[in-house]
């Protein structure tokens, strides 16, 4: 199978700059046929990925975090070519989620004997792709927020210092939000829309999402949790964002969001916007390399029949 790796350089506080001559050296003895890039910014990345399957690459490999996958979602939504990961970023969301290993040498073994999944994406109503999770209210800021320390810190760091520095001050916007026959109107602390279960890797979203079910998981955070929430950080990878007082969850296929004053909007960690917005979920949109599924025993004929078991 002909593959494009795409290597973030920057992911891993610049792991990916460092792990490239292993990439290309372990991936001739799994007998890849591929090229490799260093792009230097995300809109080169896409036409890197774009260009490889002009040449017939059929394999597209993000090497890297959320980020990494979420700026080729452009060049791999609705096409033939499967998005393969190497999980190099702080978080790795999506990898956990399409339990894509997170050791260096099995995520390359599982590109060449893993099987495509298509999995569902989320797509914005300016034509922008999430395949995790977005948000919109205080997340948002702080992702706005840590975009200034991402340069001078790494990892989660840039996040930890902006959560601490927006928590008391944020003040929501207004919203309107309408999903089928679901309204809210008020001004809410946090919106997030996700089709992953845990978010940046710590706190637990939902237990029920499915990556291929035409659906996205909505948590709707009311009020400005302030004290309540800090009581319950160190209880929220376990028993997640339900603990919340008065957290309303929901499925939906799409939702319309209106504000004042506009509001920021996240994607996989990203700044993507601000509303008024609309998403909607695009079903099975991505085919992504996932593990195979381990035969059941049930499925092991020879196990049915005893006869047929071998004779020491």
């Amino acid at each position: 199978m002909k593959t494009q790796f795409i290597i973030n350089p920057g992911s891993g506080g610049g792991r990916g700059r460092k792990i490239f001559p292993l990439l290309r050296e372990k991936s001739e003895s799994l007998g890849l046929s591929a090229d490799f890039s260093l792009p230097s910014h995300s809109r080169e990345a896409v036409e890197i990925a774009l260009d490889a399957q002009k040449r017939g690459c059929e394999l597209i490999v993000a090497c890297g975090g959320d980020g990494t996958i979420h700026s080729l979602l452009p060049a791999l939504v609705h096409r033939p070519a499967i998005l393969g990961v190497i999980p190099i970023g702080t978080a790795n969301d999506l990898a956990r989620k399409w339990k894509i290993p997170l050791r260096l040498n099995r995520a390359l073994r599982l590109l060449a004997k893993g099987r495509p999944k298509a999995v569902d994406v989320i797509q914005t109503h300016t034509g922008g792709y999430v395949a995790g999770a977005a948000g919109i209210g205080f997340d948002a800021t702080v992702v706005e927020q840590a975009e200034r320390f991402r340069g001078v810190y790494k990892g989660l760091l840039p996040f930890s210092i902006a959560f601490l520095s927006e928590y008391f001050r944020y003040s929501p916007s207004s919203v309107s939000l309408r999903a089928g026959d679901w309204r809210y109107q008020g001004p809410p602390w946090q919106i997030l829309l996700t089709k992953i279960p845990r978010y940046a890797y710590i706190f637990k979203i939902t237990t029920s999402i499915r990556p291929d079910n035409g659906l996205m998981g909505i948590c709707l955070i009311p009020e400005p949790p302030k004290l309540g929430f800090l009581r319950a950080l160190p209880k929220l990878p376990f028993l997640g964002l339900r603990k919340l007082p008065g957290a309303i969850f929901l499925t939906a296929s799409q939702l319309e969001f209106e504000s004042s004053p506009p509001a920021g909007i996240h994607g996989d960690g990203d700044l993507i916007g601000q509303t008024p917005a609309t998403f909607r979920v695009l079903p099975k949109a991505l085919r992504v390399m996932v593990p195979a599924p381990r035969p059941r025993i049930r499925d092991l004929g020879f196990l049915k029949n005893k006869d047929h078991l071998p004779i020491s």
